[in-house]
């Protein structure tokens, strides 16, 4: 099993292991999204449990698009109750690289917030103009740099599960202005955005990386080669990874799907689970070109989760085979935010039993976690269940 414990470098920082919390929305901020008690304390637990990096949970750049009513948020505001998660969370643990998902929620946004596209046709959406769309990159600009300030160790740019960042990668954006239609301009708001966050940080030492779906499953989508293509084609999303070395990011989290529309793909279950697979095929796709192009990012692979008990094999083969360089749980860092220290010491893990009870206490708005090992957010799903 040493392989799983083994270090990892990325920009001048060390992983101490290969275990990452990816990213998972519990949906319990307060008074304007800033991060509640229990959002401390269950990054507290997640830095007792050793993990080699932690995806804080997607956080927004703007108050008036949400997808959770209670998301997190980033602003001056709020960045006095960020800068507590850090150092709480850097107080049991200052090894494990504590990053923020950063992003905006797009058509992805709950109908208690103002839900907007980059393209006509999302009901009850509010097409962006082209100065929101340069407002809206200047504020994962600034995000970033407040990221940089809490404490933070880096972020995740979020260009996944059908959010604005996956919504302008897609050959489905055929605006006529600057962010949309060709492929340049399609990744021009990454390109400008991280190259201005690039020259503002005041560190070399913050890690930027971006989590993005390799293949959507839905027409015009990330993975296909045009507006009207259905069938998978990986082209231009190896074109993006190329751009993000050229932009001198650190590492591309792998994953796949848009939960709300091919979640079965994003976050298989008992019955869709061996979709898993294609996870396994896409990070390995992704490494094998990152290797034959000698490009130093690192890629982090997503959805071990659904391996149960047999995720610590499944890790040592992709992390022996040179597979992936780390690799991500999603909903068991729910189930139990110890699982690498217990791994490492030989104690009985709670792994996640796909029941997607978390995934229902998300979509009802309410706060979200573990319904099978964590008895708040049993009860809450029993309420929700009678409701």
């Amino acid at each position: 099993m040493s392989v799983l414990f083994k270090p990892l470098n990325i920009r001048h920082r060390t992983m101490p292991n290969r275990f990452f919390s990816q990213a998972m929305e519990a949906n319990d901020g307060e008074d304007g999204g800033k991060p509640s008690a229990r959002t401390i304390d269950r990054y507290v637990e997640l830095a007792k449990g050793n993990w080699g990096g932690v995806s804080v949970e997607a956080t927004s750049v703007t108050e008036s698009s949400l997808a959770r009513v209670n998301g997190l948020i980033i602003n001056r505001k709020n960045l006095d109750s960020i800068k507590r998660l850090v150092e709480r969370f850097k107080a049991h643990n200052s090894e494990t690289c504590l990053l923020l998902q950063i992003t905006h929620s797009g058509e992805r946004s709950g109908p208690f917030s103002q839900v907007v596209t980059l393209t006509p046709g999302a009901t009850g959406a509010r097409l962006l103009s082209t100065d929101e769309i340069e407002r809206i990159k200047d504020l994962f600009v600034e995000s970033a740099l407040l990221a940089e300030e809490a404490g933070m160790d880096g972020i995740d740019f979020k260009m996944c599960h059908g959010y604005l960042g996956g919504e302008i990668l897609r050959p489905s954006n055929t605006r006529e202005d600057k962010w949309g239609g060709s492929f340049e301009n399609r990744t021009r708001f990454l390109r400008e955005a991280v190259s201005e966050i690039k020259s503002s940080l005041s560190s070399r030492d913050f890690i930027l990386g971006s989590r993005f779906s390799m293949y959507e499953g839905i027409r015009g989508g990330c993975g296909t080669a045009g507006a009207d293509e259905i069938v998978e084609d990986l082209s231009q999303m190896f074109d993006v990874i190329r751009l993000m070395d050229a932009l001198d990011m650190d590492y591309v989290n792998v994953s796949a799907g848009v939960p709300a529309v091919t979640g079965a793909i994003t976050r298989p279950t008992e019955v869709s689970k061996s979709l898993v697979l294609h996870h396994l095929r896409y990070t390995k796709a992704v490494k094998d070109m990152v290797k034959k192009e000698n490009l130093p990012l690192k890629v982090i692979g997503s959805a071990y989760s659904p391996y149960k008990g047999d995720a610590p094999a499944i890790m040592e083969e992709m992390l022996s085979k040179e597979y992936a360089d780390l690799c991500g749980f999603g909903r068991q860092s729910f189930a139990d935010p110890l699982t690498p220290k217990k791994i490492a010491s030989g104690e009985k893990v709670n792994w996640c039993v796909l029941c997607s009870g978390c995934t229902k206490l998300m979509i009802a708005q309410m706060n979200d976690g573990c319904v099978v090992y964590n008895d708040y957010y049993r009860e809450l799903h029993e309420n929700c269940n009678k409701a």
